[in-house]
Formats: C-alpha cells, sequence, structure tokens
C-alpha cells in the first residue's frame, strides 16, 4: 500500500511541476509570444550562426519542422527574428534574433522561473538541478544525443 502513497505523491508533485512551468508564462492570449516562440528565441540566442537554420531547432527541440516553421514565421512577422539566405546554400535560411529579439528575452519568463527557485536553499537548488537533469537527461527527456548535450551545457 505504501507504493500507492507514493505515486499520488508523484503524481501531485508532476502536476505542480506542469503548473508551475505553465504559470511562468504570464500571457496566454495569441499576440504574446508563446512558449514554442520563447524556446526559439533562446535556442537562438545560444547557438551560431551555423546552428540556427529551421532543421536544427526542431531537432533540438524534438519536433518536426513544421511547428517550428510556422513559429519563425510568427516571430518573423513580429520583428522578433529575420531570415537570410545561407551563403552556402540558397535553399535554406539562417535565421537571426532582432534588436527587438534581444531585448523581448531580457524579458524571458525562464528568467523569472529561476527567481523563484533561487528563493529555495541553496541545497535544495542543488537537489533541483540534480533532480531535473536526471530526470530530463538519463531517462529519455529527450531521443536526440545531440540535443541533451546542448542542453546539458
Amino acid at each position: 500500500m505504501e507504493q500507492d502513497v507514493d505515486d499520488k505523491k508523484l503524481i501531485a508533485s508532476i502536476i505542480l511541476l506542469e503548473r508551475f512551468v505553465r504559470d511562468i508564462y504570464p500571457s496566454r492570449k495569441s499576440s504574446a509570444i508563446q512558449p514554442l516562440q520563447w524556446s526559439i528565441l533562446r535556442y537562438l540566442a545560444r547557438m551560431p550562426a551555423d546552428r540556427r537554420e529551421v532543421r536544427f531547432i526542431a531537432k533540438f527541440l524534438g519536433l518536426t519542422r513544421a511547428p517550428v516553421t510556422r513559429a519563425v514565421a510568427k516571430l518573423e512577422s513580429r520583428t522578433l527574428v529575420c531570415q537570410r539566405s545561407n551563403a552556402d546554400d540558397a535553399r535554406t535560411k539562417t535565421i537571426y534574433l532582432t534588436a527587438s529579439g534581444k531585448t523581448a528575452l531580457e524579458y524571458d519568463p525562464v528568467i523569472d522561473a529561476v527567481a523563484r527557485v533561487r528563493t529555495l536553499p541553496v541545497d535544495t537548488q542543488r537537489e533541483f538541478i540534480n533532480s531535473v537533469r536526471s530526470i530530463a537527461l538519463e531517462t529519455g527527456g529527450t531521443n536526440n544525443d545531440q540535443s541533451k548535450e546542448d542542453i546539458a551545457r
């Protein structure tokens, strides 16, 4: 019977974690930057130009190209990113953050999440980091080994 109680606590904890993540995004309006779009902006801020193509972003995020292409188009229409033809292959485009995109990242909801985690005692912060890394990276949070390495950086 003890296992049932533990499962309930685990499920409750996962539900709270899901809520925590959902709640860091202040607006769910269609005019707001959506979670996938935030992920793309973060990716572009961290990766070198030769990795800023839809195919690399999709692979990193574990998605197909279609939703990433739509999200990039939306970000471009909001002037948060721009696309330029790749000098080596005109069929592909390299995606760049614009000044507005860089400014938007200053208000990244993840920064608020980090601030909330920082309110915990240091040992609890370390436990949180180790637990999340263990769950996401060691138990198959993504099927892409390169993405795991990129996330861990």
